[in-house]
């Protein structure tokens, strides 16, 4: 008797979390860095190829670590001269405020 194999489902997925990934890239290309999602083995920070301002995140993590790593990595850097909205502020805030605990 042979076996059924069922496909894994794909996790669903949150828009409103994928919006916000969306807002903190934009973030960081108007501060002017460039944002590249691959796999790999690492998580998230900045690189200088080329003297190309860049900043890798990694493809396969969950949403709330994507977003987690964007904002602490905003948190570091010289971004209060930008009009960033918000809800994204707030939450650039709280991640250096958790970083600083």
């Amino acid at each position: 008797m042979s076996k059924i194999i069922k496909k894994a489902q794909k996790p669903k997925v949150d828009e409103k979390q994928e919006l916000t990934i969306s807002e903190l890239i934009d973030v960081f290309t108007q501060i002017g860095y460039s944002v590249r999602v691959e796999k790999g083995l690492f998580k998230g920070g900045f690189c200088l190829l080329r003297e190309q301002k860049l900043f890798l995140l990694n493809k396969n993590l969950e949403p709330s670590k994507k977003i987690s790593i964007l904002a602490k990595n905003l948190a570091d850097l010289e971004i209060e001269t930008h009009y960033i909205k918000p809800n994204i502020r707030e939450l650039i805030d709280a991640e250096s405020k958790n970083t600083l605990l």
